[in-house]
């Protein structure tokens, strides 16, 4: 089970990743399919109920044909360590639009590839299409989907390079080049939003570096026990959850204990101005904190924090 979690773009197309959109249709072919997913065969689903579903009430028909045209073009690889191989697969193998758009129909058939990781990893039961389809980034849609694979696993961590977590999300090459760009506009972003809409709470640390570069990092994930707000921010307008998302955002708050090993942006901040081993600069702070009367989450404790480094002598 879990085949597909370990499923990602391949190179070719990173270099055009498909849209939000496009991914939002996969996920209405998806949940029509149902239990018949699998099957070797042609689903159906009437245009009328397809142009129901939010998104895509007013598509025209050209629309409709470039969305599974775009679909169609994804190429994906899948390392498969138990059996010896790497596949290559699409999403579906065929899409046939009717023109008449009253009495009309999509007609569709995925990938065989597809269908055997799909089958072995009993995807469109793991699913959350209504959390899916909330989503309003490609990022945050790929981060649901990975979760949703892994949500059964006893063990509810996992490590991945940072490219590997970029390839999974989609980031399109070029794009996002460095590890504070990737982590404000995707990562972080993309977490926040599935922490907002869906049932799962994700996190994630920082695990490896190498000169100075953030190399590999962990994500963390639970389901949460209270559903009911998840399920409101799915029916809210996409502008309204952005907007709680912005109110929501939690104030930069020093860490009441341990070391600033591997914790952002304080490792990077000692590592700029002080050259004291982590755990004695961070104790040291705390200290100077309690004595000057500093909360660990004033609004300006960044500040604080690198002056502070700045005035200790180095070792």
């Amino acid at each position: 089970a879990g085949e597909l979690a370990d499923g990602q773009y391949s190179e070719r197309a990173l270099r055009n990743p498909p849209s939000l959109q496009a991914l939002k249709l996969q996920d209405v072919l998806m949940k029509n399919a149902g239990g018949k997913i699998a099957d070797d065969k042609w689903h159906e689903l009437p245009l009328a109920t397809f142009k129901q579903v939010k998104g895509f009430r007013n598509l025209t028909h050209e629309d409709v044909v470039r969305l599974f045209e775009e679909l169609r073009s994804v190429t994906m690889r899948h390392v498969n360590n138990a059996e010896g191989h790497t596949a290559i697969y699409g999403l579906i193998a065929v899409g046939r639009v009717d023109m008449d758009e009253g009495n009309g129909k999509l007609r569709y058939k995925f990938d065989d590839e597809f269908r055997k990781i799909v089958e072995q990893s009993n995807l469109y039961a793991i699913l959350d299409y209504r959390a899916g389809l909330a989503m309003s980034s490609r990022y945050a849609h790929r981060l649901h989907e990975m979760i949703s694979f892994r949500a059964a696993r006893e063990r509810q961590i996992e490590r991945f390079t940072v490219e590997e977590l970029r390839a999974r999300l989609g980031v399109q090459t070029g794009k996002l080049a460095t590890w504070t760009a990737f982590k404000q506009k995707a990562l972080d972003a993309a977490i926040d939003e599935v922490n907002q809409s869906s049932r799962f709470r994700v996190s994630y640390r920082i695990t490896k570096r190498e000169r100075r570069k953030t190399t590999e990092v962990e994500l963390a994930w639970e389901v949460k026990e209270a559903l009911e707000d998840a399920k409101k921010e799915q029916e809210a307008h996409s502008v309204a959850r952005k907007g709680r998302r912005a109110e929501a955002k939690v104030r930069l708050s020093f860490p009441e204990s341990g070391s600033v090993k591997y914790t952002d942006p304080w490792e990077q901040l000692a590592r700029d101005n002080s050259n004291w081993d982590h755990g004695k600069i961070a104790d040291a702070f705390r200290s100077f904190c309690s004595q000057k009367g500093i909360k660990l989450g004033a609004k300006n404790i960044e500040t604080v924090f690198v002056n502070f480094c700045k005035s200790q002598k180095r070792v």
